[in-house]
């Protein structure tokens, strides 16, 4: 009885290691195929990045070759690692089939991200480095990737956006042009000199070097309010000055004003009491 047993389990052995001498060389080389495929899959992609990026001078669109050429070479070694093991060609690809399937179902949503991601890149709507709004969310676009869009904000914060919503909604490119018009609106007192503040006005937006000459500044009457007079000065500056023309053009105006005595009003009620009918009111009593 025992006799039978070992003889089993060396047959069992001898099979195992026959086993053993045929799958190994095969699982090595399939790790071999991994290593090198994967190599291979940062190499093809950095290259195909650097020459897109050299030839259209346009980096989003190598950064999203990138990895689109990164993930597809990955996912040809990886067939080829399990052909190599054995495994048939027609069952990997009825496996991925059902699983492509089965995945397109379950990740509805990241699909449409992908191919949201073709189309921002295809059409060009904006680059890397430009600054979008979008639903109200401003920021610097970092990177397109195959799913989602980095951006960060002005003051410095991540936001990482679904592509389908950036195909979806509309899009602000804010530095797409070299220059931006601007509208300030500075509030006088009716009593003040009106042809004066708009002189002044005029030599402070012509001699600023954040404001363009042409088109020169505009200056008018925008509303006469309940207690100013509105001017409305139209510029133009570089895109790049937007916010800094928007901070350093008021001060200036402010402290201008105040100098040569005009006067920004706010705002305040007058009160006019008749002395008839005080005299009334008093004779009631």
């Amino acid at each position: 009885m025992q006799g039978k047993y070992e003889e089993k389990i060396a047959l069992l052995t001898d099979r195992f290691i026959d086993w053993a001498i045929a799958f190994i060389p095969h699982f090595i080389s399939a790790i071999l195929i991994m290593f090198c495929g994967y190599y291979l899959a940062r190499f093809l992609s950095k290259y195909t990045a650097k020459v897109v990026i050299k030839a259209t001078t346009d980096e989003t669109l190598g950064m999203f070759l990138k990895n689109v050429i990164f993930a597809g070479v990955l996912l040809l070694t990886f067939i080829t690692a399990l052909t190599n093991l054995g495994v048939k060609t027609t069952s990997i690809i009825a496996v991925l089939g059902t699983a492509g399937l089965a995945i397109a179902l379950a990740l509805k949503d990241s699909l449409s991200n992908l191919a949201s991601g073709i189309v921002l890149v295809v059409l060009r709507r904006f680059n890397r480095g430009d600054i979008i709004n979008v639903n109200s969310i401003i920021g610097k676009v970092d990177s397109i990737n195959l799913f989602e869009t980095k951006l960060t904000t002005l003051d410095n914060q991540v936001i990482i956006m679904p592509n389908s919503i950036l195909v979806s909604s509309p899009i602000i490119n804010i530095n797409a042009n070299p220059t931006r018009r601007m509208d300030l609106i500075f509030g006088i007192d009716y009593g003040s000199d009106l042809a004066k503040a708009k002189q002044i006005l005029e030599e402070i937006f012509r001699a600023d070097e954040l404001v363009l000459e042409d088109p020169a500044p505009v200056i008018g009457v925008h509303a006469l309010n309940a207690s100013s007079v509105d001017l409305l000065v139209r510029f133009w500056v570089k895109t790049e000055n937007y916010f800094q023309a928007n901070i350093t053009l008021p001060q200036k105006v402010k402290a201008t004003f105040e100098q040569k005595g005009i006067e920004i009003p706010y705002n305040k009620l007058d009160i006019n009491i008749n002395p008839a009918q005080i005299s009334l009111l008093e004779g009631k009593k």
